[in-house]
């Protein structure tokens, strides 16, 4: 039997649970079938202990036990691209107690790996112990079959809980090219290619983004918040849907882009026209939307001040039926009149005073006469 020591300590990503080691099992699975169509991937848990993933023609080699080993670095249809996945896997199932036997039938192999205290390094460390040429008395229709044992109905329910795949009816409220929206029950929930990666709670519904439009780090978690909303918000910018004005206006993070990437949208017309129509219904023609409190000085007192999240504002003010407010010059030269006057005012008699108090007055009432047309 051969020996194949890993340099990985039992404390790599350590937050992982079950669910993640199950994951990048089924991760792997699934992206060698995308690779190659007749390689088909099965999984199956036989109700009580076992569970079982692999695929039609898959082999093992055992330089895939090499970190960084990976026939999918460049393939962008794939998740995994770093070579770790099912070492990584079957680390973590090791550390919970859980016993995986990989069944290489096409290399007439049985690998089982194990956390042993290495010498040479003084700690434990996953190591594979391959057993070769094994001699079958019964071999199925797959060359490969990794068995994890010790998977109780409970947990079993948390790992279709984390896989879309394995979910019956899957509510999807929008088909993208970038990936599906998911329902609000699935509400703060991303998966990549339908498998569970991380939960975002500012998110108002659920995404399933397909794995060329997503990097995803190492570890399956590190994604930039930057790079998940700008996304989402390419996602509900090719739907049209009247619902981004509801998100917008409720400044939800889904859409918080919404506005930058709108040329992707062969819809983004109805998307402006839709949130100008509810502002104006909501609030009125004279109304003027603004994003802070800073921002009603500019606004002419002929017009009511409105404050709303900047998506919202950037919605209304993309549409083409929308006029910003006419600069009041009056109110401004009025202003200046007003600050000169306070200058001179002591080299004027009373009666010079007293018609400059006339013409600031009829300036005061242009100013009340302004109307703001839409």
């Amino acid at each position: 039997m051969s020996k194949y020591e890993l340099s990985l300590s039992p404390d790599y990503v350590a937050d992982w649970k079950l669910e993640d080691a199950v994951r990048e099992l089924f991760q792997n699975a699934l992206d060698q079938e995308t690779v190659q169509q007749n390689n088909q991937m099965f999984f199956d848990y036989d109700g009580k202990d076992v569970l079982r993933i692999g695929n039609k023609s898959s082999i093992l080699e055992a330089k895939t036990l090499l970190l960084g080993t990976s026939t999918k670095r460049n393939d962008k249809s794939t998740i995994g691209k770093f070579g770790e996945g099912y070492k990584i896997a079957a680390l973590v199932l090791a550390r919970l107690g859980k016993k995986t036997i990989f069944y290489n039938y096409g290399a007439q192999e049985i690998w089982y790996p194990r956390l042993v205290n290495s010498r040479r390094y003084d700690s434990l460390i996953l190591t594979f112990f391959v057993e070769k040429k094994h001699i079958w008395h019964f071999i199925p229709d797959n060359n490969l079959t990794i068995a994890v044992h010790g998977i109780t109905p409970n947990e079993y329910e948390r790992i279709v809980d984390s896989n879309l795949h394995l979910q019956g009816n899957v509510d999807v409220v929008h088909h993208t090219p970038y990936g599906r929206i998911l329902g609000k029950e699935y509400s703060g929930k991303l998966f990549v290619d339908g498998l569970y990666v991380c939960n975002f709670d500012d998110f108002t519904y659920g995404y399933d983004i397909l794995p060329e439009h997503l990097e995803l780090g190492r570890d399956r978690k590190l994604i930039r918040e930057f790079d998940l909303k700008w996304l989402t918000s390419r996602m509900w910018s090719t739907t049209g849907s009247a619902q981004i004005t509801t998100m917008a206006k409720d400044g939800a993070s889904d859409t918080e882009y919404v506005t930058n990437v709108y040329e992707y949208s062969a819809r983004k017309e109805e998307i402006f026209e839709n949130a100008f129509d509810e502002f104006v219904e909501e609030y009125g023609e004279d109304a003027v939307p603004v994003t802070s409190q800073m921002d009603l000085k500019d606004v002419p007192s002929s017009y009511k001040a409105v404050v709303v999240p900047s998506q919202y504002k950037q919605l209304i003010t993309n549409s083409k039926r929308y006029k910003a407010p006419e600069k009041d010059v009056t109110k401004a030269v009025s202003y200046r009149l007003a600050t000169w006057f306070e200058k001179i005012q002591d080299l004027c008699n009373d009666e010079a005073k007293e018609e400059f108090e006339n013409l600031m007055n009829e300036i005061v009432d242009l100013e009340q006469k302004t109307v703001r047309v839409f």
